[in-house]
């Protein structure tokens, strides 16, 4: 079927029960919301935007009877690690303030690696020129030794 442009019917059943009954449960409010939010996207990001069709359902494909022995084959992986995000997620900071939040959406792995050789770079002439000042002061206090006014 793949040489002929076609996905497999399994693959098309899996996508529409995973979109409409697992990730964006229709009876749920909060899920449709996200679905609707998600395909509006974001102007700056047109790229993220999602199909505007996810949000149409004429009903199901498959009467429901017809889904009892249904297994997922295609998207199990998939769906088998997001339940475990969802079960296990990360840690969260006890301070939630809308400054950090921003900062951890917007930090990528570029950005932190600019500003932790920026800090290298920093703490390095830092740290030289506190041994020129300790250099300094070395030099000052052996020529007062040496120059002492005898008493």
């Amino acid at each position: 079927m793949w040489h002929r442009g076609t996905l497999p019917p399994q693959l098309l059943l899996e996508t529409l029960y995973t979109i409409h009954y697992i990730l964006f449960p229709l009876h749920d409010k909060k899920s449709s919301r996200l679905l609707r939010r998600l395909v509006k996207g974001d102007k700056n990001r047109p790229e993220e935007v999602f199909d505007p069709n996810a949000t149409l359902f004429d009903g199901p494909i498959r009467p429901p009877s017809d889904l009892d022995g249904f297994e997922l084959v295609y998207w199990a992986e998939r769906l088998r690690s997001l339940q475990e995000i969802v079960g296990n997620p990360l840690p969260q900071h006890r301070m939630t303030h809308w400054m950090f939040s921003w900062f951890e959406r917007h930090t990528s792995e570029r950005n932190a690696l600019i500003i932790a050789l920026a800090g290298l770079f920093l703490a390095a002439l830092f740290g030289f020129l506190g041994f020129l000042v300790g250099l300094a002061q070395l030099i000052v206090s052996y020529y007062s030794w040496k120059q002492q006014v005898p008493s």
